[in-house]
């Protein structure tokens, strides 16, 4: 894609077509997201060749890149390049480096970045302080997060789901699911919506100390919302529930079994299958029918078939499934 708009500049530029900052903006852009970014840096001194003055934004856009592929080196290098064209970084510019220092886990330099930014009058803002927070968690060092957390509250900043879900993982990791919990009851009090990367963080936080079953319950709670059709979040929970050996009811198995089958792992679908039917929790219609569907395509004597054969055999309140089955494991 960023070849094409390369060649279509050429073809611009041959024609006498001049091109302005945001034309180059945007294949800067184009060239750091495909990781690009020696091209990037040429194009800059092309277009300064060219009389285009580089504005703020280019600088940022390779300042971001460099630290996203952990040159922070680099992207230092670009915010002096910055200065010695009279150009002066703003908090998009200083967010980025403290994205780029706490990505390597370097946390001190990141707070240096804010004394910097500080230094010239540049107020930090949510994402300045929701990316340092993020990086005390990475690091397990939750005690300055959670401080953090509540400094910047008092000084009338928002946290934002990004904030809450960096922490929340932060106190999960840290073996702490109860303040989590809280935690994460306390930001839709505050307003704040839990989005999908929020559910991936507060289930899988759950499963890892063993809090499978009040995942599952929680999961079920949700209803038809967007989080019921997240596979991530499915395998999250089957994960879990592989690991801590927790299905506590019928909705449960139904739901692992069905995405296990949808997953292709049969085999495992059986495991779960069979531990359903041995503990009194029977198949529901939808869990049928993914079984019926596949039945033609296993083997006579197969370990599927054999389960299915089970269940048929034995009376059933819901008289639909032995009619329901009949033309498929005959």
């Amino acid at each position: 894609m960023v070849d094409h708009a390369l060649q279509l500049f050429t073809k611009m530029t041959e024609k006498g077509v001049l091109a302005d900052v945001i034309t180059y903006n945007s294949l800067i852009h184009g060239l750091c997201n495909f990781g690009r970014e020696t091209e990037a840096a040429k194009m800059l001194r092309d277009m300064e060749k060219e009389g285009v003055s580089p504005s703020v934004d280019t600088f940022n856009i390779l300042v971001n890149s460099f630290c996203k592929q952990g040159s922070v080196k680099d992207a230092e290098l670009a915010v002096q390049a910055m200065a010695r064209r009279g150009l002066h970084p703003n908090v998009i510019t200083y967010n980025a480096l403290i994205d780029g220092y706490c990505l390597r886990g370097e946390v001190d330099e990141a707070e240096k970045v804010i004394d910097r930014m500080m230094e010239r009058g540049i107020v930090p803002d949510i994402i300045t302080y929701s990316r340092l927070i993020d990086g005390y968690c990475k690091k397990k060092i939750i005690h300055k997060a959670w401080r953090l957390f509540q400094e910047i509250q008092d000084k009338g900043l928002i946290p934002d789901v990004v904030t809450y879900g960096s922490m929340l993982q932060g106190l999960f990791e840290s073996g702490n699911p109860t303040a989590a919990r809280e935690l994460f009851n306390k930001m839709q009090v505050k307003g704040q919506v839990p989005d999908i990367c929020t559910y991936r963080i507060l289930f899988h936080g759950m499963c890892k100390n063993y809090q499978c079953s009040d995942a599952l319950a929680l999961f079920r709670s949700l209803g038809n919302k967007e989080s019921m059709e997240d596979v991530r979040l499915y395998n999250i929970l089957i994960d879990g529930c592989r690991k801590n050996y927790q299905c506590s009811d019928s909705f449960t198995y139904n739901i692992i079994v069905r995405e296990l089958l949808k997953k292709n792992e049969r085999g495992e679908a059986e495991i779960f299958l069979e531990e359903m039917i041995n503990r009194g929790f029977m198949p529901d219609h939808a869990t049928f029918e993914n079984l019926l569907v596949r039945i033609p395509n296993v083997g006579k004597y197969s370990r599927l078939r054999t389960i299915v054969l089970k269940l048929t055999s034995e009376e059933r309140k819901d008289a639909r499934v032995p009619n329901l089955t009949s033309r498929f494991v005959s």
